[in-house]
């Protein structure tokens, strides 16, 4: 019977396993059983054994420590809208429009919270340029200043991933 394994560069090979089915006596089973002792078979080491490390963070290399580290360069605005708060303010907005666009009545699919008032123009108009001071700015959690549409009319809002929506509301606004 052919059989496929791997020889000493790690390249599969066939061998044939002459031995397979044949009948050994008991003398021969003793002698076979001993010199197998102690010997462990490839592979077998890794069942049931968990390395050291498994799931332990490397504190040492972490934040400045890392060798990559380039000194904090996440943006303010990156640093509000991956935390709690904002997610938060996200989740009771589309709560509150029970997860449909306001401008076509979609329901469900891929909808955005949109702010009515630009986040950035916000972020400007108080002059927050701390995470402690988005936090306690009332304006950016507003959830009145949200509105869910879908991405084809979140699209079409003069604010949409641009920075002319946001000088569009900045001169046209008198907030």
């Amino acid at each position: 019977m052919n059989t496929i394994k791997r020889n000493s560069k790690g390249q599969f090979t066939k061998y044939n396993n002459n031995m397979l089915g044949v009948k050994r006596s008991e003398k021969t089973k003793i002698k076979l059983s001993e010199s197998h002792k102690g010997i462990t078979p490839v592979g077998s080491w890794k069942k049931g054994h968990i390395p050291w490390n498994k799931d332990k963070e490397c504190l040492s290399s972490q934040g400045s420590n890392n060798g990559n580290w380039k000194g904090g360069t996440t943006s303010l605005l990156l640093t509000i809208k991956h935390g709690f708060k904002y997610r938060q303010w996200r989740d009771d907005v589309f709560t509150r429009d029970e997860f449909t666009c306001q401008e076509c009545g979609q329901i469900g699919g891929k909808l955005n919270a949109h702010h009515i008032k630009s986040f950035s123009f916000v972020l400007q108009k108080y002059e927050i340029t701390t995470l402690e001071e988005a936090l306690e700015c009332e304006e950016l959690w507003n959830i009145n200043n949200g509105i869910i549409l879908c991405k084809e009319c979140h699209k079409k809002t003069g604010n949409y991933l641009t920075n002319q929506g946001r000088r569009d509301l900045r001169i046209s606004s008198s907030f």
